[in-house]
């Protein structure tokens, strides 16, 4: 069964366009619902003032997040230190990547300076966080906000509208093209003539197809002779006294035309 380009062509671009305009209209509500989940000031394990500490209980497997106020000019530096209490060791954690994006709440930018147990995971256990700078840190757990993120249908509806939107309308370009190089290929390959259930009728089948609708009315003979393996050879059959009468009457003809 050959596909029809143009209907999905068709569909695929109509179903975009209402993805993308569902995106559109619930994109301020979603983004209601995700300032809370990204603004540190309310969602945070630890907020530390200039030169502070606190002791913190890490859970095992998830992603923590360093974060300090960009204020445009410099990017912040990191200035802490992560201890664990029962062992007294450092972890200088690592620095962000470009999944670790900043963060814009209120017009407030908060950059990510330091990540921990990135993307293993942190093992449980008491931790101590110093701030040896001279800006408020705050310490975020990375892998709740992402399960908050998860668990709020408008926000996934959101990415969802946006996600599928994008790929049928990738998917209307692209039968769009295939149908335009179809017609192309269609327009070069078109043959003059008479179709009929598909197929180019020859000349011949044309006439014997109107004969068999006119045989009753039509006394012409048949143009097209086909000879039939059990037609049979006819010898003509003279009489020789025709032929002595003729033979007679020609040799006495001349005499009297030159007699006059």
């Amino acid at each position: 069964m050959a596909v029809n380009f143009r209907r999905v062509a068709k569909w695929s671009s109509a179903i975009s366009v209402l993805l993308l305009i569902t995106f559109m209209a619930i994109l301020p509500s979603a983004v209601e619902k995700m300032e809370p989940m990204l603004d540190p000031e309310q969602q945070n394990v630890a907020r530390l003032e200039a030169g502070g500490s606190s002791s913190v209980d890490f859970v095992g497997g998830h992603v923590y997040v360093a974060l300090r106020v960009n204020d445009g000019e410099n990017d912040p530096a990191a200035e802490l230190r992560l201890l664990f209490d029962d062992e007294n060791q450092e972890f200088s954690g690592d620095s962000p990547t470009r999944l670790h994006v900043e963060r814009f709440v209120n017009g407030t930018s908060y950059a990510p300076v330091r990540v921990f147990c990135f993307p293993n995971g942190c093992q449980s256990g008491t931790f101590t966080l110093h701030n040896d700078g001279d800006s408020v840190l705050w310490l975020v757990d990375d892998s709740a906000s992402d399960i908050e993120f998860l668990t709020e249908p408008l926000v996934l509806a959101t990415f969802g509208a946006c996600c599928l939107g994008v790929m049928s309308g990738i998917i209307a370009l692209i039968f769009g093209i295939l149908m335009f190089r179809n017609k192309s290929n269609q327009d070069g390959k078109q043959v003059s003539g008479l179709i009929i259930d598909g197929r180019v009728m020859t000349t011949d089948e044309l006439y014997h197809a109107h004969q068999e609708q006119n045989t009753e009315s039509s006394d012409v003979p048949d143009p097209f002779v086909r000879s039939s393996p059990n037609d049979q050879t006819i010898d003509p059959t003279y009489d020789k006294n025709d032929l002595q009468i003729g033979e007679e009457e020609g040799e006495d003809a001349w005499k009297g035309w030159d007699e006059g």
